[in-house]
């Protein structure tokens, strides 16, 4: 008996299941027509040459790693031994590091391990360009050229190569129209041949604000995830920052039309990992392990067994962040479509129809419902848009209050569920952290969808507010300007006053960071990543904030308007508290800079001053009867979080 147990193996991973692609495939099979879009080589060892699969074996490994791109594993063929396997999975009893590729083949029988890459396409062909401004017969997408620092990090986060180059952006002549789309890097501004390329296609791409003069620019599919742009100052970073995002923006409308093809995605000469680099690599997670994220459920039961006053208000606390009460209606109580709207501004009566869609957020895999007003007779891809992004424990009813403003100024509104709220799919809400991919959804469908004239604004309020000012920062540069309403600096000082109130301010430090690590186990992302402060938005940011706000005080937006300086202007309301409907006043003027900022008419913003003073109710919406109507985030929900607040002992009415 014990023998048998000294011979039993450990049962491999069973292989995924393909859709429409068999996972054993003959060498005389019909996938002899597929050409696959990438290419694999496998090597015995680190100086040994590479060997590269056969076209119907690449199929199978591509169709398997575009079901489960995080990690899986997938049998060559039924006759072989052979399993590929990548991501997180890429592990075997001979290797048990993962390698820089992060994929590797294992045969079944021997458990040998080879290193598998996915092989990275050719140089771009060699051109007659001696250095000269690249020439683009279509305007609509993006030139540039200049010279910035390309820095490549190890798995450390620290510097692993920082090289000086020359980066173009845009088409060159005599060449085929994916170099459209592709950023090239050269050694020297006058060097005919690139050193280096990357497709900035929709998917194999996606660029992000890296901090000071920072871009990040993330590749898809890359075994170092990636480089870094060091512009020269901020000034050269927002410029390189909006041309790469307009450039994938593009790209992303075109797919809609027509299939299009990858363009040029090739590693620079000092990209591949040394051969010390990858034994220090896997000697790593070897000997140290994968690396942990602190384990919070020591201090969860703990503090969740307590039946005294801070244990009530540490879990209430908590709640208030993941998980509020969720807003539940009914679509209906969005209003009547169509219906008839007499404009004080632009003159005249205008029908209005609302239209129902929904968008996947493809980093969490949630359905998102929309809901888009717009005038009867005109078109979406011929008018700019509000997109309106609601606050915590609200829906998408709250927008009903600035409908009559944006209908006004002749714009579309559009207004989203984020994920964990009303009627879209999602168990936690982040507070804007996770949030900020949900509006970054919906920006891409209003511009590549036809719902827009490619200008949208942001309008958020309190989690929507910081929402908006995370996505224009972090990840979208080409929205045209934010109304932030109620917006918190960030969510540490936000919380800090929460607890302040009970605790006092010797211990606060302490509940912090307890709260900190509960809100990491149970929903994945640390408060102290949502620092709205530490941001750098580059566009117009209009705060408005009330001046008896006791939710989130009014310093919060007195310290964003200091971080932001000169992008920002506070506007306050006067006896406005966080849960109450603007009034007339200060929508006329989030109504003027809205003119001024999205639609292009600054001109026009007294004649739009004299026409709105005169009319009252502008926070009720056009089909609105009485003067009663409230929002999903009207003062009765405000007042019942804030109730169950006060029941846990967080917060002190006194």
């Amino acid at each position: 008996m014990a023998s048998w147990f000294r011979k039993r193996k450990k049962k491999a991973p069973e292989p995924i299941a393909l859709v429409g692609l068999e996972c054993g495939v003959d060498d005389e099979g019909d996938d002899e027509e597929r050409v696959p879009l990438k290419t694999f080589s496998h090597r015995m060892g680190p100086d040994a040459a590479w060997e590269p699969y056969p076209a119907h074996q690449c199929l199978v490994i591509e169709e398997a790693m575009r079901a489960r791109p995080s990690g899986g594993c997938v049998r060559l063929s039924d006759h072989l031994p052979f399993e590929i396997r990548w991501g997180m999975k890429a592990t075997s009893s001979r290797l048990r590091g993962i390698p820089t590729t992060r994929m590797i083949q294992v045969n079944l029988r021997s458990t040998n391990t080879r290193v598998v890459r996915a092989d990275p396409p050719p140089l771009p062909p060699k051109s007659s360009w001696t250095g000269g401004e690249p020439v683009d017969a279509d305007p609509n997408w993006p030139t540039r050229r200049g010279n910035a620092t390309r820095v490549l990090r190890n798995q450390w986060g620290s510097t692993r190569r920082r090289r000086r180059r020359h980066f173009v952006l845009g088409p060159i002549p005599g060449e085929d129209e994916q170099t459209r789309w592709t950023l090239r890097w050269y050694n020297r501004e006058n060097d005919p041949q690139p050193c280096g390329a990357v497709s900035l296609r929709h998917g194999d791409v996606s660029i992000h604000n890296g901090g000071d003069r920072v871009i990040d620019v993330r590749v898809a599919g890359s075994a170092t995830g990636g480089f870094q742009m060091v512009c020269d100052d901020a000034a050269a970073r927002d410029g390189w920052w909006r041309a790469l995002a307009a450039c994938v923006a593009a790209t992303r409308a075109l797919a809609r039309k027509r299939t299009i093809v990858s363009g040029y995605v090739v590693k620079d000469l000092d990209d591949g990992a040394t051969l010390t680099e990858q034994f220090a690599d896997a000697a790593t997670t070897t000997v140290f392990g994968k690396p942990r994220t602190p384990d919070g459920r020591v201090l969860e039961r703990a503090l969740s067994a307590r039946s005294s006053k801070s244990g009530k208000a540490y879990r209430e606390v908590v709640k208030l962040i993941i998980r509020p009460p969720r807003a539940e209606y009914d679509v209906k109580k969005l209003g009547p479509t169509p219906f008839t709207y007499v404009r004080r501004f632009r003159g005249g009566k205008q029908t209005v129809m609302r239209t129902e869609f929904a968008v996947v957020n493809q980093r969490q895999d949630v359905e998102l419902k929309c809901s888009q007003w717009k005038p009867v007779g005109a078109h979406l891809h011929e008018l700019p848009c509000v997109l309106y992004l609601h606050g915590n424990a609200s829906c998408r009813l709250e927008a009903l209050q600035v409908l009559k403003v944006v209908l006004e100024l002749g714009c579309t509104l559009c207004c989203v569920d984020m994920a964990g709220s009303g009627l879209s799919e999602g168990e936690f809400v982040s507070l804007g952290h996770f949030e900020k991919f949900d509006a970054e959804a919906v920006l891409h469908e209003l511009r590549s969808g036809g719902r827009s004239n490619g200008k949208v604004a942001l309008w958020g309020r309190s989690m929507g507010a910081a929402t908006a000012l995370m996505c224009t920062a972090k990840l979208d540069p080409l929205v045209s300007c934010v109304i932030a309403d109620s917006a918190f600096a960030s969510l540490p000082m936000l919380v800090h006053d929460l607890l302040d109130e009970k605790v006092g301010s010797v211990l606060v430090d302490a509940a912090m960071g307890v709260v900190s690590r509960s809100v990491a186990y149970r929903a994945g992302f640390k408060i102290s990543d949502m620092r709205v402060d530490a941001v750098a938005p580059v566009c117009p940011i209009l705060l408005v904030h009330g001046s008896k706000d006791t939710f989130v005080g009014l310093k919060h937006s007195e310290k964003l308007q200091e971080a932001f300086k000169s992008t920002a202007t506070l506007r306050v309301d006067e006896g406005g508290k966080h849960d109450s409907r603007r009034p007339d006043d200060v929508l006329v003027d989030c109504a003027a800079f809205l003119l001024d900022k999205l639609v292009g008419e600054p001109a026009a913003v007294p004649e739009l001053r004299a026409a709105l003073t005169l009319t009252r109710g502008l926070g009720r919406p056009p089909f609105a009867s009485s003067t009663n109507f409230t929002s999903g985030a009207d003062a009765n929900r405000q007042k019942a979080v804030r109730a169950t607040l006060t029941r846990g002992g967080a917060i002190n009415t006194r």
